[in-house]
């Protein structure tokens, strides 16, 4: 009944708000001539547009007069718009302009950016940005990893800084109507001074700033020109590798290969883009962080590959879709050492599924459906087993693949929507397939600052029926569902939460699923200060409580109080601290790895803090420490802390180093099952450190160099075992003889070396080193120097490879074959 009562107040509200003080408007111009793209605004086209002068200050005084001046003009033709921007300055040699790659955020640098939202709907927008360093960068609301092709270029000079661009209609979607009208907003940051001005006066409390953005007007009589552009790729490797021998030994053997696909883009529309790659590589990405998981939940890894990173915001929903699914490890590679006979070895056993080819369809009507349609297929995978005599056998460690999504997403009134989803993997007949359908909506008041939703999904996951013909299927359905309230933006926010999971519900072939099992409920209050106050320049703090249920026993399994603080003072150093506790009794079960068995969980704290100094400054450090400890229990007294060093040299050279430690003197967990089907908890010593460097140089803003180095230890020393009883109780277990102490080791060197050396092409040379070594049994932890040296004279993989992208765009061949 409590319960009810608190959600109360969140179904009360009265959606209701008074209409919005009138927009700013501003006019482009259109022009007969395009200007010479190089940073020098004196061709004579730009003298016809009217500046845009007058300008707020969003932070650090929000609604203040700027302390810098800015002057823009925007001016049109039939194939592009074009922002001509003048960034004055009292000061011009003290404007900061470290250089970086594309997109890359935390460069020390002013920069200008022009925000479009060419459908006026104010959900989704546009966003180009210009560093004083040169660097692009552009994203839209709903998709981080956007990347468009455009024009731009910058100059310092005796009065600040100018940025010229260009951007090509190609580039974004607009209505195909004769009269357009954008939703529009301007954005200077100085960044020596963090002062953020805007030309429409956005509150900071907004939730949907859009809302408040003017108006751009004038442009008419453009049509979205046919949007396709081909960007095929060759490259090559050479991979030092090793085998182990059917005599234990280790020797390397070295391979070269070649790989040709591409990349098209065609945009059927103005509205909608097909993309496809066509075996494609992503051999070049960034070397996942792989750690050493002795907990039940499945490690995630960020997504790398820029085709699953682009445009795919509408298949973000209801965590249905996981794009690390495809082209993952092989489900049969660590069982393939099962399969040895006498006298046989491994030659061969690939570590990831190949992709043949992925095409995804997106785009959003003017009544603003949104529909996207995901397909990828992915080989067979096989392992490669020879014997003594060189008679050579291949064993299938993942069957060909299918995997499709379809997303419905309708856009209504207040930034509210309503979606519908459904992800598809289907495999060989003897393998599983599953299916899961999922929908929700989100209704928000004029304001924006109250939403209430609900989003809810079935899955079904059809498994081969032993000794039954293949037509034969177990069909096994389950399903979640979320119900939500909450007020967003402003002084106060508050949310609640509830969420149930079944117990068959499986949404793992495609999406990504923590536990199920449970219903979840949570509860949260947060407190913000957007303006400053004495010597506070903003803060972020909450606290909330998480409280959840076994679905079919209704035993507590989760019981949290938490709380967390963010403080940035005046000069941009800030501190950060909080902490929680499990107060009252939960039950564990999913540790024990048996259906229907569970632990009872040991009641604990733990608190944190820590503090970030100004990143303007050459040299950053950001420091966290962490303590936690059982209550009425063993004496844990874990501990863990993390440090980061930020040194930037020049411009051009930065370096940045982490070091992460942490204890464990007394982690419970699940060891093993022993023969009489017993489970065997164990108390151990964990120790994990993690060291990485990041060196950056930049040759100039489209040449750089970077080197990412990553050493990953972690240790664990079995104190005692433990018998898990059948009321979650443990009782010691002194015959259980097996040694489950291990000395996992993760080392990675990714080396890359990029030369953009036209829009949209790029040549890249990369040099890998990974070594992965997990030593079972050991009898003592090593010193730091000595496992160190035994990592780097394991077995370990070396690669040089070399990548050539090359955009064509149809328009500009077609273009420049007339001319010809």
């Amino acid at each position: 009944m409590s319960r009810i009562v608190f959600l109360l107040p969140f179904f009360l509200i009265t959606f209701s708000a008074s209409a919005q003080d009138s927009l700013k408007v501003h006019r482009a111009t259109r022009v007969s001539a395009s200007p010479k793209i190089d940073g020098d605004l004196s061709d004579e086209v730009w003298q016809q547009a009217t500046p845009i002068t007058d300008y707020f200050q969003f932070q650090p005084v929000e609604g203040s007069v700027p302390d810098q001046k800015t002057s823009v003009r925007i001016i049109y033709d039939n194939s592009a718009i074009y922002i001509g921007c003048i960034m004055y300055d009292t000061a011009p040699d003290s404007i900061l302009k470290e250089m970086g790659a594309r997109d890359e955020e935390d460069i020390n640098a002013d920069y200008m950016r022009i925000c479009f939202d060419p459908y006026n709907k104010r959900q989704d927008a546009y966003f180009f940005g210009i560093y004083a360093s040169g660097v692009q960068f552009d994203n839209k609301v709903s998709d981080e990893s956007f990347d468009a092709v455009w024009e731009s270029e910058v100059k310092i000079t005796a009065e600040g800084w100018i940025a010229e661009i260009k951007i090509p209609y190609s580039a974004i979607r607009f209505p195909k109507e004769p009269i357009q009208k954008w939703a529009f907003q301007l954005n200077r940051y100085v960044r020596r001074t963090r002062e953020l001005t805007q030309w429409s006066k956005t509150p900071s409390q907004a939730n949907n700033s859009r809302l408040y953005w003017g108006t751009l007007e004038g442009i008419t009589d453009v049509d979205a020109p046919l949007r396709l552009s081909f960007t095929p790729y060759l490259s090559s490797y050479l991979e030092n590798t090793p085998v182990i021998n059917s005599d234990g030994n280790t020797s390397y053997s070295n391979s070269f290969s070649y790989n040709v696909g591409a990349d098209v883009k065609y945009g059927i529309d103005e509205r909608f883009t097909l993309d496809m790659t066509l075996f494609p590589d992503f051999g070049q990405v960034q070397s996942d962080n792989k750690i050493k998981n002795l907990s039940y939940r499945e490690v995630t890894y960020d997504e790398n590959r820029p085709f699953f990173k682009e445009s795919v915001e509408l298949f973000d929903k209801n965590s249905l879709f996981y794009s690390r699914r495809i082209g993952k490890i092989p489900s049969g590679f660590f069982s393939i050492e099962g399969e040895l006979k006498e006298g046989e070895s491994i030659t061969d056993n690939p570590s990831k599924v190949k992709l043949l080819h992925a095409l995804k369809l997106s785009g959003r009507t003017d009544d603003g459906m949104g529909i996207g349609l995901f397909n990828a297929v992915t080989d067979n995978t096989y392992a490669t087993i020879e014997d003594e005599k060189g008679n050579k056998r291949r064993v299938l460690t993942e069957p060909l693949t299918n995997f499709s999504v379809m997303v419905f997403d309708q856009q209504l009134k207040n930034n509210s929507k309503v979606y519908l989803i459904n992800t598809n993997v289907t495999r060989d007949k003897k393998y599983s397939d599953s299916n899961v359908t999922g929908s929700g909506f989100s209704l928000s008041n004029k304001k924006n600052t109250f939403e209430v939703g609900a989003e809810g999904a079935v899955s079904q996951r059809f498994s081969k029926i032993e000794g039954e013909p293949t037509r034969n299927y177990n069909n096994i359905v389950g399903y979640k569902y979320t119900l939500f309230a909450k007020k967003v933006g402003g002084l106060f926010e508050y949310a609640a939460y509830r969420t149930t999971y079944d117990n068959n519900y499986y949404t793992s072939d495609l999406g990504y699923q923590a536990i199920n099992n449970r219903t979840v409920y949570e509860f949260q209050i947060q407190h913000n200060v957007h303006k400053p106050w004495r010597k506070i320049r903003n803060s972020y703090n909450n606290i909330g409580y998480t409280y959840a249920t076994h679905f079919v026993t209704g035993k507590p399994v989760i019981n949290e109080y938490y709380s967390n603080f963010f403080i940035t003072f005046l000069d941009y150093n800030s501190i950060f601290f909080g902490g929680g506790s499990t107060p009252g009794t939960s039950y564990d079960y999913f540790e024990p790895r048996v259906d229907g068995r569970y632990n009872k969980s040991i009641k604990y704290y733990y608190a944190y803090a820590g503090l970030s100094t100004d990143y303007r400054k050459k040299l950053a450090v950001d420091v966290n420490l962490n303590i936690s400890n059982f209550i009425g229990q063993f004496v844990s007294e874990g501990f863990n802390a993390n440090l980061t060093v930020r040194y930037r040299v020049n411009d051009k050279l930065s370096f940045r180093a982490i070091s992460f430690f942490n204890t464990d003197p007394y982690n419970l967990g699940f060891a093993d099952i022993d023969a009489a089907d017993n489970i065997i908890y164990g108390l151990r010593k964990v120790h994990t450190y993690e060291n990485s460097l990041s060196v950056k140089y930049n040759f100039k803003n489209d040449m750089f160099i970077t080197l990412n180095a990553r050493h990953y230890w972690s240790t664990a020393l079995y104190r005692k075992y433990l018998t898990l009883l059948q009321n979650g109780e443990y009782e010691p277990n002194y015959v259980y003889d097996g040694n489950n102490n291990f000395n996992y080791n993760a080392f990675n060197i990714d080396f890359i070396y990029s030369w953009q050396f036209s829009p949209g092409s790029n040549l890249s040379v990369a040099y890998k080193n990974a070594i992965e070594a997990d030593e079972p049994g050991i009898l003592k932890r090593p010193t730091y120097q000595k496992n160190l040296s035994d990592v780097l004279s394991d077995p370990q993989t070396n690669s040089i490879s070399i990548k050539v992208l090359y955009y064509l765009d149809y328009l500009w061949m077609r273009k420049n074959l007339r001319m010809k």
